[in-house]
């Protein structure tokens, strides 16, 4: 196999806002470490993977659309061998696609201009090497669908299902030196350092120190199921009640610290499996129905929100009261990708914020494969699975954080195994 690396700062030259830090109404006043575009290119010889991870919130899926339009244009590189994925850092840049009217056009020019570039200094660099991957069991995130007074809220979980595993992928060059480490784990990146501050946050950090473990490597972190899950150092119990506590940037540095300890352990020290690169891959659109909810609810919330610092539910909440109800559509499509790295190894990747058991729906559509599961792809909403609908809580009922018009319908898990069932197939023959 073949394989290029490349790094591209993205940290913005102008004044701008950041993506979610509670203070949406301000610009950043400093940066205290850039953020980045990594890019991994596999290539087995016939067809080319891009595996590429930006230090944002997320976006909407213009940015992922014209940076895959160009990997086809220029290169061949089929559309749905293109996996763009961010890795929710509150304290980036902030993006299109999520709180209307935050994002900066300059900014929106430079990041596809830098997608770009970074698929152009991968692909210029190509070399031989091989690929190894392991999954893993690690204790670094907890649940955040607590029960209080009867009622799932946002609240430290311990008990409650949540997504554990650690994926990590080697890339090795001929010389034996580790030249890419690729990090897959379910954990939000909220430890909220500081509201004006430029920051990778934890998959920055981690990046970094994985990057100067191994000399002349390029890492990268992909989100996993994280809609439900949140770093462990940031829960805190106080007498009998749990409550979630802010940490500065010392706290990130300590959190990436401990997992990069994990990740570097695992490339010297286990026994990974090798790699045969096969690739092929599938892009589908899941349509997923909703419940709208009424005019009044929204015009409700307004009024809630309208006391409060500006923000993506009071934003959305005015445009939709003031005329943009009756567009709003009664379903979504959930974008998703799935990739063939080997007979063992597949990718399947969802848009928006998953949650636990959207993955495990999702992965029990590759029967007997290892699946390194991707979120985060765009900005499309919360994505909840049947359990989770029904249980209520945060996740599946702020709809209007993204502007949509009421929550999902149930029935989600056979459409997300169903649909994932009917790419494995095309792709593994």
């Amino acid at each position: 196999m073949r394989f290029g690396i490349s790094r591209q700062v993205i940290t913005p030259p102008m004044s701008m806002k950041l993506a979610c830090t509670g203070a949406f109404d301000i610009n950043f006043t400093s940066v205290h470490d850039d953020v980045y575009i990594r890019t991994l290119v596999l290539d087995d010889g016939k067809k080319k993977l891009v595996l590429m991870s930006f230090d944002l919130l997320f976006h909407d899926r213009l940015l992922n659309d014209a940076i895959a339009e160009y990997a086809e244009g220029k290169y061949g590189i089929d559309k749905s061998s293109v996996i763009i994925s961010y890795t929710h850092a509150h304290t980036a840049p902030a993006g299109r696609g999520y709180n209307p009217g935050s994002h900066c056009d300059e900014y929106e020019l430079l990041l596809v201009e830098k997608g770009k570039e970074a698929l152009d200094c991968a692909l210029c660099s190509m070399q031989e090497g091989k690929a190894e991957y392991g999954i893993f069991d690690a204790d670094f995130n907890i649940s955040r669908r607590g029960v209080y007074d009867g009622k799932f809220g946002n609240y430290p979980a311990p008990d409650y299902p949540h997504d554990r595993e650690l994926f990590v992928l080697t890339v090795r060059d001929e010389g034996g030196n580790v030249r890419s480490v690729m990090t897959n784990y379910a954990c939000h990146p909220v430890f909220y350092p500081a509201p004006d501050r430029i920051s990778g946050e934890f998959p920055g950090r981690l990046c970094q120190l994985i990057d100067a473990n191994y000399y002349g490597c390029t890492s990268l972190f992909f989100q996993s199921s994280a809609g439900d899950v949140r770093p462990r150092p940031t829960a805190v119990m106080e007498g009998e009640r749990w409550h979630w506590e802010g940490k500065d940037f010392s706290g990130v540095d300590a959190f990436a610290k401990d997992i990069c300890k994990t990740v570097v352990d695992i490339v010297d020290n286990k026994e990974l499996k090798p790699i045969e690169l096969d690739i092929a891959s599938d892009a589908f659109a899941i349509e997923l129905p909703m419940e709208p909810a009424s005019l009044e609810w929204f015009e409700e919330k307004l009024k809630v929100y309208s006391d409060m610092p500006a923000s993506a539910n009071m934003s959305n909440a005015y445009n939709i009261v003031n005329g943009g109800y009756e567009k709003l559509p009664h379903s979504m499509p959930l974008h998703c990708q799935a990739a063939k790295l080997s007979d063992s190894l597949y990718i399947a990747t969802v848009g928006g914020e998953p949650c636990f058991g959207v993955k495990k729906a999702a992965a029990s559509a590759f029967v007997g494969k290892d699946v390194c599961f991707i979120g985060y792809t765009d900005a499309c909403a919360y994505i909840v699975d049947d359990r989770v609908l029904s249980e209520g809580g945060y996740e599946p009922t702020c709809h209007n954080e993204y502007g949509h018009i009421g929550p999902f319908k149930p029935g989600l898990d056979k459409l997300y195994r169903d649909n994932f069932r009917a790419a494995f197939e095309k792709i593994s023959k």
